[in-house]
Formats: C-alpha cells, structure tokens, sequence
C-alpha cells in the first residue's frame, strides 16, 4: 500500500470524479512560474546548506577543538535524524491540507516564519547541546519548506517538461550551497552577519513566494484525515508491488550515504589534510571553501540544465543517473588518494559535474515512478528518506571512522567513494522508464 489510497475516498464525497489538486498535471507550466520555485528552492538551501558546511563547523570548532570531528557528526546526525521524520509527516499532511490558499502555501509560510526563528537560536547558541537544538529545530521548520516544494513538482509541472524544468529546480541545492558559501566565506566573513543575512533573506523572499504561488484546492473531506496511526501503518511502499520505487529508492540512499560520508567534512579536510591556512596564509578556510565553490559552479549548472534537457530528448534516465554517480565517485577516489590543492580543484569540478546531473535526472526518474496520484507528497516524503538517513548516519559514520583512524582521509574518501559507485548501478533494475 502507498498510504491512504484513493480507493479510500469518505463516502459522502460529492463526486467520484478526481478534484483538481489530484490530477496528474497536463498543461505546460510557464517561465514565471519555473523562476519563482527555482528561487525558492535556491532560498531554502541557502538558508541551509551553507550553515551546515561552515558556521556549524566552525562554531562547534570554537566550542571544544579536540573533539570537533565527532561533535559536528553528532549535531548533524541528530538533525538529520529530526529531518527523516518530518519530511514524510509533513508531506502526508500537506497532501490533506484544504486550506483556501491550496494544500503546500501553507506549509511554505509557517515554514518560513520558524525557520527564522531557529536561525536565531542558531546564531545565539554556545554550548554543543544548544547547537544541537537549534540545528534539529532548523531541520525540522526547513523541512515545512522542502516537502511543500518538492511535492509542487509532480502537482503542477507535466511530465513532458519535467526533465529540463527539475534540471533548473534541481540546480537550486548545489548552487543554493555555493552562492551561501561564497556569500559567508568571502563577503560577510562574520557568524553574527550571516545569521542576520539568513534570516533576513527567508522572510523577505519567502513570505511574498505564498502570495505569488497559486494552487488549486483541495474538497475538504475528499481524503481521510491525517491520522498518526494509520501514516505510521502505511508509512512504507511495498517494494514487491512497486519494485521500481524501491530500486529507486534504495539507489539514491546508496548513492547519498557515500556522498554524504565525505562532503560534510570539506572544512576539516581543507584544515588538517589539505593545510590551506599554511598554503595560503592570511586566508581562511572559510575563504578556501568558497573558492572551492566558484571552481565547481560552471560545471554544475551546466551539467544540471544539460543533463536534464539530454534526458528529456533522449528520454533515458537510468543512464545519466549511471554516468553522473561514477564520475562522483571518482572525484572522492582523487580527493582520497591525492590530498593536494590542485588534484582538490580537479576534483570538486568533477563533483560538480556528476552531482548536478545526478540531482537533475534522478529526481526526474523518481517522479515517474512513483506508486500513487494521491499521495505525491508522502511518497516524495519516503523518497526524501533516502536523503535524511544517509545525512543522519553518514556524519556520524564519517566522525567515528576519522576517530579511529586519526583523522585518515583517505581512508573516509576511499570507504565514500566505493559506496557511491555501489549505488550507481542499483537504477538497472527498474523496468518502467529507461
């Protein structure tokens, strides 16, 4: 079962006929409308993704500099524990909402407002255990934002244009990442500014986004009510009755636990493998992080729309997915084996290339194979779960293998590297798209 089917449907519904807000899309979607989610998206992630790969390092290196390796996994693993729980919850539940302003509007405006405020708590906090708060409550609210996003996809864009239009959506989450890391690392240079900027750029973006975005509503009562025992009874996809949403899923977790094992380590390897403050001395490896990002931000825009538009023409998914895996994986293979500046540049191009086509063509194939009409946002919210586990436990994975190996890098590279291309090749299975 995918949850709350529509077999399901109250019986005092006033027509049989599916509603709107359920039909799956037909009419092209236009260029205001792709811009507007794409900078949304690129919003969310900034608010996100540059906290994660800089202020928290920094500020838990602050905290207690011995153990920084372990209690940075520790923060992050519990905040993208907090992660792989709300996403699905939130997505059943913005798949139920009947509110006038449509069933994801809502999500993005609560969303937006506590995710300030975690910010807030962020940027004020001083001990290890108020990071891990504020971060769990960042990844919590942000996660309002993300499911309520994610699912507008499969609702208003046709499959027809999914693969060029994901490619530009899609492209918000790496260049989310490098525009925040530039913007901290070499323009505000300060945790107490870019906090402020943060919290500043969600509400003053996101909160007019609600009143642009339109959707249509949902009939009150045409679906059961969000009930927490039912979700948890239903919450999984049976890979036996939907195999090709399974091998999906179980690629992409591979794929971004080997990812995730190595990327979220980027400011200490810079610091303790690669020794950027004594190769460039009077720079920060803030500074060097952000250099990194504008290395890798050509290839990964361009991998994204092009690899998005050759998979619509051609309409093979599995291959790109393929492609763009082993070239990921070969990128941590040379980071891992040659710790040096010039192999590192090399590498984070590479990783850019394959990422970028991965976020773009993987997303697509996920949204074709998925089990139910009904229930695209708690399906796309199981899916997400193959994104949040690995966050959860590859940090913590990570910190512990550094710990034991005394900081061996090319040990963790190597271990991230095999397991990305384990997955690459776990999309062959999949019978119902190419």
């Amino acid at each position: 079962m995918a949850g709350y089917p529509l077999s399901s449907l109250e019986p005092d519904s006033a027509s049989q006929e599916v509603p709107e807000a359920l039909q799956a899309p037909t009419q092209p979607v236009s260029k205001g409308f792709v811009t507007a989610l794409t900078a949304a998206n690129l919003v969310i992630w900034i608010s996100v993704l540059p906290v994660l790969q800089l202020l928290l390092p920094e500020q838990v290196g602050a905290i207690d500099p011995v153990h920084k390796t372990l209690n940075l996994g520790i923060v992050t693993s519990i905040g993208a524990f907090i992660s792989l729980i709300a996403n699905p919850i939130v997505g059943a539940l913005s798949d139920r909402t009947s509110s006038r302003l449509g069933r994801r509007r809502p999500w993005i405006l609560v969303g937006a407002l506590l995710s300030a405020l975690a910010l807030a708590l962020l940027w004020k906090a001083s001990t290890i255990v108020a990071l891990v708060i504020g971060w769990s409550l960042m990844q919590l609210f942000s996660n309002f934002l993300q499911a309520a996003t994610t699912a507008i996809v499969p609702d208003r864009i046709p499959a027809s244009q999914r693969g060029t239009i994901t490619g530009l959506v899609s492209m918000a989450t790496p260049l989310g990442a490098i525009l925040g890391v530039i913007l901290i690392g070499q323009v505000l240079k300060s945790i107490d500014i870019s906090y402020l900027f943060l919290i500043a750029l969600v509400l003053v973006f996101l909160l007019p986004y609600t009143f642009f975005l339109r959707e249509k509503v949902l009939p009150r009562g045409y679906l059961p009510p969000f009930r927490l025992g039912t979700f948890l009874k239903n919450f999984w996809i049976n890979p036996q009755a939907y195999p090709d949403f399974g091998w999906a899923w179980l690629a992409r977790f591979i794929v971004m636990l080997g990812y995730a094992s190595a990327t979220g380590y980027t400011y200490y390897y810079l610091q303790d493998a690669i020794h950027y403050t004594r190769l460039f001395p009077g720079q920060t490896i803030a500074q060097g992080s952000s250099l990194l990002s504008l290395f890798s931000v050509v290839f990964l825009i361009l991998s994204t729309i092009v690899g998005g538009m050759l998979s619509d023409r051609f309409q093979r998914r599995k291959l790109f997915v393929i492609i763009a895996s082993v070239i990921m994986a070969l990128a941590l293979f040379l980071m891992g084996f040659f710790p040096s500046w010039p192999v590192v540049i090399v590498a984070t191009c590479l990783q850019g290339v394959g990422f970028g086509c991965y976020l773009a063509v993987d997303f697509v194939l996920v949204t074709l194979v998925l089990p139910s009409e009904g229930d695209r946002g708690k399906d796309l919210g199981i899916l997400n779960i193959a994104n949040s586990l690995p966050q959860s436990l590859a940090p913590l994975m990570a910190g512990i293998v550094l710990s034991l190996t005394h900081n061996s890098y090319l040990i963790m590279f190597v271990m991230a590297g095999l397991i990305t291309l384990a997955g690459a090749f776990l999309v062959q299975p999949i019978r119902s798209v190419r």
